[in-house]
C-alpha cells in the first residue's frame, strides 16, 4: 500500500522539486479531498489532491487562506513551486502543497472545556478576519415547508437499504434512523426557515470542526486547516453547526465555546435561536450522507453513520439553550 501511495503522489510532488522524499502517508482525516502527509529528511508537508475540478474554485480557496493569514489567523501556508505556482494541474486534478500544521489534532471524544473555549475564541477571530473578504451576493434559495418530499426520500432510502443482500451493523443503524424519522414525519409540524439578515452575511470557514483544528499542549487552537468549504454564510449558523457536529451539544463543551466566542465578538441568544431553527430545517430536509452511501455507493461516508433513533435538532436545542444565555 505504501508503495502505491508513493507512486500515486511522486508525479505531483516533482513539480515542487523537493529534497528527497522519505515517506508519504494517506491522511486518515478528511473524506472529500485526498490528503497526503509527506516526509523529507528536513520537514513534513501536506499534499492535497483537490476534489474541485475548476481552477477558479481552487484559487478562491488559496485566496481565502492568504486573506486569513494576513489578518493573523493561524493557517498553514501554501508552498509555491520553483516557477511560483501554488496550484499544480497533474494527472487530471489540481494539487497544492502546504506546510504541516503546528500542534496536534484532538479527537471529538477527547475535547475538554478549555479546548471548546479556545475553539469559540478562534471562530470569533476567524469571523472578524473574514468579514471584509469580498464575496458576491448570495442567490436566494427556496426553503419549502412541505414535508411530503422528505417522507418520499426517507421511504426511497429505506427501500434501497432493504434490497441489499447483506446488511452490516451500520446499515441497520441507518435503517433504524430512517424508520424512526418516517414515524416522526407522520405527525410533525413542518419547520420554518427564516432568512438571516442580509447585511450580516459574510465569508465563513464553512466546516469549523475539531478535525480541522490543531491544538497546543495548553489546549489552545494554533492552526486552522481545510478551507475548501469557505463560502458566504451567517456566522451564528456556523456556531450552531459546530455545537452540533463537533461538540455534540454537550453542555459542558457548548457553554465554554459560546463564552469563548463572546470574549471576542458578541452573539445574541436570539440569533442563535434563529440559526438553530434553520439548522433544524436543514437536518430534517437533508439526507446527503445516506444518499451518498445508498444512492451513489460512496462508502467513504459510512464513518458518519451512528446508532440511535431520529430526534429533531429542535428538541435537542431546547435542552441546551437555557445554558447559553
Amino acid at each position: 500500500m505504501r508503495e502505491m501511495i508513493m507512486e500515486a503522489t511522486q508525479g505531483a510532488l516533482r513539480h515542487w522539486n523537493l529534497e528527497p522524499v522519505t515517506g508519504v502517508e494517506r491522511a486518515t482525516s478528511g473524506v472529500m479531498n485526498q490528503t497526503y502527509l509527506v516526509s523529507t529528511a528536513q520537514r513534513r508537508l501536506v499534499l492535497r489532491r483537490h476534489r474541485r475540478s475548476v481552477r477558479d474554485e481552487v484559487e478562491f480557496e488559496h485566496a481565502v487562506i492568504a486573506h486569513a493569514r494576513a489578518r493573523g489567523i493561524p493557517a498553514p501556508a501554501a508552498i509555491s513551486t520553483p516557477d511560483g505556482e501554488a496550484i499544480v494541474d497533474h494527472d487530471g486534478a489540481f494539487h497544492s502543497l502546504f506546510a504541516f500544521a503546528r500542534g496536534q489534532q484532538v479527537s471529538r471524544g477527547e475535547l475538554t472545556a478549555p479546548h471548546a473555549r479556545s475553539m469559540g475564541e478562534m471562530l470569533a477571530r476567524l469571523d472578524l478576519a473574514l468579514a471584509d473578504f469580498p464575496v458576491p451576493p448570495r442567490a436566494a434559495r427556496e426553503h419549502p415547508a412541505d414535508l411530503a418530499p422528505v417522507a418520499v426520500a426517507v421511504d426511497h432510502l429505506l427501500q434501497r437499504i432493504g434490497r441489499r443482500s447483506e446488511q452490516s451493523e451500520r446499515d441497520r443503524w441507518a435503517a433504524d434512523l430512517l424508520r424512526t424519522k418516517a414515524a416522526w414525519l407522520q405527525a410533525a409540524t413542518p419547520p420554518i426557515w427564516r432568512d438571516p439578515p442580509g447585511d450580516e452575511l459574510q465569508l465563513v470557514h464553512g466546516d469549523y470542526q475539531e478535525s480541522n483544528l490543531f491544538f497546543d499542549p495548553y489546549r489552545t487552537v494554533v492552526d486552522v486547516i481545510d478551507w475548501d468549504k469557505a463560502d458566504v454564510g451567517w456566522p451564528p449558523a456556523e456556531i450552531v453547526r459546530t455545537l452540533d457536529l463537533a461538540l455534540r451539544l454537550d453542555p459542558e463543551l457548548c457553554a465554554p465555546f459560546i463564552d469563548g466566542y463572546r470574549t471576542v465578538r458578541p452573539v445574541s441568544i436570539a440569533d442563535l435561536d434563529q440559526a438553530a431553527g434553520n439548522w433544524n430545517y436543514n437536518r430534517i430536509h437533508d439526507h446527503w450522507v445516506l444518499e451518498g452511501i445508498y444512492l451513489r455507493d460512496d462508502d467513504r461516508l459510512r464513518i458518519f453513520l451512528e446508532p440511535g433513533p431520529f430526534v429533531p435538532f429542535a428538541d435537542k436545542w431546547a435542552r441546551l439553550r437555557p445554558l447559553l444565555d
